[in-house]
């Protein structure tokens, strides 16, 4: 079998990028860290969360689909998009040391997945920093 086969025995196109595998983030720290320090960026189908990390070693990549989403099978097909997505789209960037955290929206299953994988490469830039918008006040205490 030729190296740009896949399991299936179907060909791959040659224009076609080689998907790599990405690090996974695992821990519940991790994913809060990059929602309250990240930077973010955000589309009509998900949002992506990037925190810098310069300690790091190489790119980790964390999926998070709610129930909101759909029901699992649905936030499964979510994943599995994101996951082959992301895959091709940060493939230049992996070595970058940072956490990528994608929180997906119930258009994820619709979306078109050229238009995801294009999102995908631009977050990195486009990202805003955590904060940018109105802060929100503590709750007044009752005199």
């Amino acid at each position: 079998m030729s190296p740009k086969a896949r399991v299936s025995g179907a060909p791959v196109p040659e224009d076609w990028p080689t998907a790599m595998r990405l690090a996974r983030l695992t821990q519940r720290k991790d994913f809060l860290a990059a929602a309250e320090h990240g930077r973010r960026f955000r589309s009509s189908a998900f949002t992506v969360q990037v925190l810098d990390k310069p300690d790091q070693d190489d790119l980790r990549l964390g999926l998070t689909a709610s129930r909101k989403t759909g029901n699992a099978v649905v936030r499964n097909r979510i994943r599995r998009r994101l996951r082959a997505a992301a895959a091709l789209a940060l493939a230049e960037q992996a070595g970058k040391p940072c956490d990528l955290v994608i929180v997906a929206r119930p258009e994820t299953v619709q979306a078109d997945f050229t238009a995801m994988i294009a999102d995908l490469s631009v977050a990195f830039d486009r990202a805003r920093p955590a904060g940018g918008g109105k802060r929100r006040s503590a709750p007044r205490k009752a005199s």
